[in-house]
């Protein structure tokens, strides 16, 4: 199996469409995902769910964050980010894509920064790969606006990813030595920007559980789909589950 960025988005909407300071949150879900590697099908698993919001610290589903200010209207934070996306060749339907090398999934540290405004939010990141299995650096550029209902909150979002040649290169390139293995043709994929547009929704059964859902929709740029490893030009995710919470 293979997770793309779309499950990170989608996780972090998860978590932030209704974020609430010292609330913490506990569940269970399932994530439907469109590998953006050839030999892939759709796949579906299960995965938790977790989220805490508090006045130092906050857990949102796959990233931790030590607030380093705060006030009405601004948040500014260090981040730990544990970045699926990961490629097992022993997991691959396609007979080429066989004889390629792991990527292996990589925690990443870095900073963020969320405006808040009755229009919504914006959001700036920036991480690096900290365990150097791409030795790649990321950013994001977002804005998501939480509207909400009597138990129903919608939280559509539009942003876009950077990643910068190494981590790309890692995740979609192809060595000499693997092109001779595989047949594949040789590629280097330089940096890159990801477009994409989602959508989350909680809606509150009881005063303590919840059923979510988050759906994420990837424009792949073109370093990306025009890697020999790629069959696709758009990548989709849907995440839903139930939480709890205390």
């Amino acid at each position: 199996m293979t997770v793309n960025k779309n499950l990170l988005i989608a996780a972090t909407l998860f978590a932030t469409s209704s974020a609430m300071a010292g609330e913490f949150s506990l569940g269970a879900g399932a994530v439907f995902n469109e590998s953006p590697y050839k030999g892939y099908n759709e796949n579906t698993t299960a995965v938790p769910l977790m989220s805490y919001e508090g006045d130092r610290f906050y857990v949102r589903q796959t990233t931790g964050g030590w607030i380093l200010w705060k006030d009405g209207k601004n948040e500014l934070s260090l981040t730990a980010t544990w970045m699926p996306l990961h490629f097992d060749p022993d997991d691959n339907d396609d007979h080429q894509m066989k004889n390629l090398d792991e990527r292996k999934a990589s925690a990443f540290l870095g900073g963020a920064y969320y405006h808040h405004e009755s229009w919504g939010s914006l959001k700036f990141a920036v991480s690096g790969d900290a365990m150097d299995e791409s030795g790649g650096v990321m950013g994001e550029v977002s804005y998501f606006h939480p509207i909400r209902m009597e138990r129903l909150i919608l939280t559509p979002s539009v942003g876009v990813f950077y990643s910068d040649e190494s981590y790309n290169d890692y995740y979609y390139g192809v060595s000499g030595n693997e092109s001779r293995r595989s047949g594949l043709d040789e590629y280097k994929a330089g940096d890159s920007w990801t477009p994409y547009v989602g959508l989350a929704a909680k809606y509150q059964l009881t005063q303590s559980l919840f059923l979510n859902a988050s759906a994420v929709y990837t424009v792949l740029p073109d370093d990306v789909k025009n890697s020999p490893m790629i069959d696709r030009d758009d990548s989709f995710a849907l995440m839903t589950g139930m939480t709890w919470r205390f």
